[in-house]
């Protein structure tokens, strides 16, 4: 170093101000015991105390601060119990500095990693996220929770209709941010959800009605895909109504052709581009089915093709090149030319599913027969799902119960 050169001046590394507590508040602190056990091991125990000034006192000719204590596993607690002491008292307990309250975006981001934590479905976790990051948190993102009200959700939601999103999209955004910030009030950081006495302003979307294909139409389908190598799967989904997830999953294992059966007992799910294996959400999806002789017959005919095939897959429906099946390339090679080919009108490969339980129920086969082959969890899902079929049901039951009442009159 050069004589007279003086060294740089070092930027004076500063902390943010600690909290100031108000008058009376006193002293909260965590306080953790030591100790150690005859075998050598060490022990401790934390717990929180919140100490109270009671004034001078003098004893022994000295003067000293009186101060009391009080204890609990958290700093609530500690708070809880000076707060019962000082209203016995006849007290007010202290108003204490409001902390800042976390943002929307902060809430969101331990929202979503408590789902991680808790191992939620990909598809789950996936829609959430989508969903906050598209939407809630460009939007609203900013807002302290403290200050959230049912007004900002309003403003939030007519901003989305201004911007033309969907209201299937809109529907979504309430019924993720209602869950985040139900989240928010479990964990203890908002006091009140807002949006849960939010009821006849809530956002809505009710699905609607998908017209299944008809008895021709179905049978037209099949007809089209009869020679090709999948065609087992087009009957297994028009006459055991399986999802499509299910079928791509589906392996030799899980299907008997003696005992004419098979067990449903994973889906495959796409996610961003990424393929899973996953065990059905509820109980009544993972199940057992019995097989037409229609089924058996094309499952015969797939397990030939599927023994002149190079690659020896475990699953029954393979790709080509023996992979599983993603959605859009099946939608592209495999279903859009055999729907064009049968005729039928542009529609969802799930349409055949939809096709099924239509056909059953107007075959007069009973709403828990059809609810347990589909794999719906509630039989009120089968029968909100196809109330559309009702009312020609209820034709055919009038029918019968003339019937029986006439035979009563006649046996008389």
């Amino acid at each position: 170093m050069m004589e007279g050169q003086t060294l740089p001046r070092t930027a004076k590394k500063t902390t943010p101000p600690a909290r100031r507590r108000t008058r009376g508040e006193g002293t909260l602190y965590e306080n953790v015991r030591k100790w150690k056990t005859r075998d050598g091991s060490t022990h401790s125990k934390k717990t929180w105390v919140a100490a109270i000034s009671e004034g001078i006192v003098k004893k022994g000719g000295r003067a000293r601060r009186a101060r009391r204590f009080f204890y609990g596993q958290t700093a609530r607690d500690a708070k809880a119990a000076r707060d019962r002491y000082l209203s016995e008292l006849g007290k007010n307990p202290p108003k204490e500095a409001a902390e800042a309250s976390p943002t929307i975006t902060e809430c969101a981001k331990r929202f979503l990693e408590d789902l991680r934590n808790r191992k939620r479905a990909a598809t789950t976790l996936h829609s959430y996220d989508h969903t906050l990051e598209l939407h809630i948190i460009p939007r609203i993102g900013r807002l302290c929770l403290s200050e959230f009200s049912i007004q900002n959700a309003k403003q939030f939601y007519e901003a989305l209709r201004k911007a033309k999103v969907s209201a299937s999209a809109i529907a979504r955004c309430h019924a993720t941010l209602r869950t985040c910030l139900n989240f928010a009030v479990e964990e203890q950081i908002m006091q009140a959800n807002p949006l849960a006495s939010m009821r006849r302003t809530a956002p809505r979307y009710k699905t609607p009605r998908v017209d299944a294909p008809t008895a021709a139409q179905i049978t037209a389908i099949l007809k089209a895909a009869k020679g090709h190598r999948l065609e087992a799967l087009f009957t297994l989904a028009a006459t055991n109504g399986m999802r499509q997830g299910e079928l791509f999953a589906l392996r030799w294992r899980d299907v008997d052709l003696r005992g004419k059966f098979l067990s449903v007992e994973r889906s495959a799910q796409e996610v961003a581009g990424d393929i899973q294996f996953v065990q059905p959400k509820t109980e009544a999806s993972r199940r057992r089915i019995a097989l037409s002789a229609m089924a058996v017959s094309a499952l015969k005919r797939r397990l030939a093709i599927a023994k002149s095939e190079s690659h020896n897959s475990e699953l029954v429906f393979p790709s080509s090149a023996g992979c599983v099946q993603r959605k859009s390339n099946f939608q592209r090679r495999e279903w859009d030319p055999i729907r064009e080919a049968a005729g039928v009108p542009d529609a969802h490969f799930h349409s055949l599913r939809h096709g099924c339980a239509t056909l059953l129920l107007k075959e007069n086969v009973h709403a828990k027969v059809v609810q347990e082959m589909l794999g719906h969890s509630e039989i009120r899902t089968t029968l909100d799902r196809y109330t559309h079929v009702i009312p020609g049901m209820q034709a055919t039951a009038t029918k019968a119960i003339d019937r029986a009442l006439r035979r009563a009159v006649s046996t008389r």
